[in-house]
């Protein structure tokens, strides 16, 4: 799965004040923080009551009362806003050391009084938009883990479908005694084995891509393992691709195909079998889309005189057909210079997320 992009300064910022207002604390500290902001505030008002001009009686209470607002609760921020106005009314507002009712104390008052009405009014309300968003995320959340769960049982079902059928065709096939009939009979327990490994690996909702060398180093060890082929030697060589489901699903198939194909007729005379696979990205894109090619390579005796892909019988290689068609691709089986057989595909898909890095070697 691929993560999402880095957080800005401002959206860890937002999420700290979020986390803040959401908090619940005891009223023991509540108490503690509204006592300590009003004592701070009133301390710097008086240190810097020489250096400001008249008419600045609030200037420190403002951030006392916010900051009380956002980190202790709307009780305290309230209280901290009173006792803060009635200090800058009796220590700073004209006649200073009195609460006399002048017409400028009222104005001071009134405007001070509408800014912390203005502040308590949005942190509340975001407190309360930020609560209501953290609990559609919770909901949210729970609701894709039963999804990913419903998903990943209907995946088993499938898978574990699959693999009864390929049961039955086991012991049905222990139970022919026309060897035709029963090597039928084997070869479609093996795909359906396979295809029921590979319906295995798309276990996840939420997994929109796969990573090309990853996925076919699996599934192909899969179906080495399924054939019974352990002496095969597999060898997977990817360039770094993603892969979505509709390309990864046939894609799949077709390799699986193919190196099933290699190991019942691509085994030298001499030695242990060796199936080579390469996924190569083209450096250039055709019509907006990647141009891939997928090979497979054994070391057997090669294709036979007159063959012709077209006109096969293997079943196999007629399903390989089938879902390269399904891919917009062509494929091609033809001599290796060295010997054995080179089963080629080439393929076009959508670039979902830029493809960086080395090859990949498996």
């Amino acid at each position: 799965m691929t993560q999402g992009p880095p957080q800005s300064l401002t959206d860890r910022l937002l999420h700290g004040l979020g986390r803040a207002l959401m908090a619940r604390r005891s009223v023991r500290l509540q108490v503690a923080l509204a006592l300590t902001a009003i004592a701070v505030s009133t301390a710097l008002r008086f240190a810097l009551d020489r250096a400001l001009p008249p008419g600045f009686p609030f200037l420190t209470f403002f951030p006392a009362v916010m900051l009380t607002l956002v980190f202790a609760s709307l009780r305290a921020g309230l209280a901290v806003g009173v006792a803060c106005g009635l200090i800058a009314w009796y220590f700073f507002i004209e006649p200073l050391n009195s609460v006399a009712i002048t017409s400028g104390a009222v104005l001071a008052l009134g405007f001070y009084t509408l800014i912390i009405a203005t502040d308590v009014i949005f942190i509340t309300a975001a407190g309360r938009a930020l609560e209501q968003r953290a609990a559609a995320e919770r909901r949210a959340s729970g609701l894709a883990h039963a999804r990913s769960l419903m998903f990943s049982e209907l995946q088993h079902r499938i898978s574990n479908n699959l693999s009864t059928v390929a049961a039955l065709l086991r012991l049905q096939s222990q139970q022919v005694s026309d060897e035709t009939a029963r090597q039928a009979l084997v070869a479609s327990q093996t795909r359906i084995r396979s295809i029921s490994l590979l319906q295995r690996r798309l276990h996840s909702p939420d997994m929109q891509t796969l990573d090309a060398a990853d996925y076919l180093r699996e599934v192909l060890h899969d179906v080495v393992q399924v054939a019974g082929a352990g002496d095969v030697a597999l060898e997977v060589q990817a360039d770094s691709l993603p892969l979505p489901h509709d390309t990864a699903v046939p894609l799949g198939l077709i390799a699986s195909e193919l190196v099933m194909n290699a190991i019942e007729h691509g085994a030298p005379a001499q030695g242990p079998s060796r199936i080579a696979v390469a996924l190569a990205v083209a450096p250039a894109a055709r019509d907006g889309r990647v141009a891939a090619v997928l090979t497979i390579t054994d070391g057997g005796p090669g294709l036979p005189e007159g063959f012709d892909l077209e006109a096969t019988d293997s079943l196999g290689l007629i399903v390989a057909r089938q879902f390269a068609t399904a891919l917009n691709g062509a494929l091609s089986l033809a001599r290796g210079t060295t010997g054995g057989t080179v089963a080629r595909l080439d393929f076009l898909i959508d670039p979902l997320s830029p493809m960086t890095g080395p090859p990949t070697s498996i």
